[in-house]
């Protein structure tokens, strides 16, 4: 009776924690927060797969309320390197994730922010944390916010109850305004064309300032999920 006892108590601890850590990670700046228990990564190579000792993982997101949000900023020798160098969003979701990762090392358990590269598919890891669901686009689309968000993750070896997976749901339908609105035409034919829109954001960058850029958000900005509720400057 002890024993069930215990571990009843540790079930509500936990499930404590889990509230925490979402009031935590909105009150400090992100828009949406999902759990995924790993084992729901086994499709992907090791590379792209939380680490062997976490549990869970933990995704962020952030609202691009105004398309500056996604500013990306650079040193000056961006153009020798051949790209900008961070976003300013990202930063914004770095630091809250380094923030929960403290709060749960101070609960007692292991947590670090997952690595970019390889890393973690952040877009997938939304999907399997709850979040949305890949769209034409190929961008992970939320019903707050559509795909108009930007993501971050950590992993943790706290056993956090996961959220549910949508599946079978599909805001696309028969919507078409990505696909038609992509510059690159790199939406074409049902599937995404990666080197298609990486060359054209590079080569079309949006210069701000001397040291901050913008690339183009097409698919994005015309996609009308989560609008209806939040007003977009690229609406204007």
């Amino acid at each position: 009776m002890e024993k069930r006892g215990l571990h009843v108590s540790k079930v509500t601890a936990l499930d404590h924690l889990k509230r925490l850590i979402q009031e935590k990670a909105i009150k400090w700046g992100a828009d949406l927060v999902g759990f995924a228990d790993i084992s729901r990564f086994t499709r992907y190579h090791i590379d792209h797969r939380p680490p062997n000792k976490a549990k869970t993982t933990i995704v962020l997101a952030l609202w691009i309320e105004d398309p500056i949000l996604d500013l990306w900023l650079h040193p000056p020798s961006w153009k020798v390197q051949g790209k900008p160098d961070r976003a300013f969003e990202d930063e914004v979701l770095r630091g809250v994730s380094l923030r929960l990762s403290l709060l749960l090392e101070r609960e007692g358990y292991w947590a670090n922010p997952a690595e970019y590269e390889p890393g973690l598919y952040l877009k997938e890891a939304g999907v399997l944390a709850g979040l949305g669901v890949i769209g034409k686009n190929n961008l992970l689309i939320t019903k707050a916010y559509g795909p108009r968000i930007r993501l971050r993750a950590l992993n943790t070896d706290a056993l956090l109850e996961p959220d549910l997976i949508h599946q079978g749901l599909n805001y696309c339908h028969n919507c078409r305004k990505c696909i038609d609105a992509c510059p690159a035409n790199a939406l074409d034919g049902g599937a995404y064309n990666k080197e298609a829109c990486r060359s054209y954001c590079e080569d079309h960058l949006k210069k701000v300032s001397e040291y901050s850029v913008l690339w183009c958000m097409a698919c994005s900005t015309v996609c009308p999920i989560g609008k209806s509720s939040h007003s977009q400057l690229g609406d204007e």
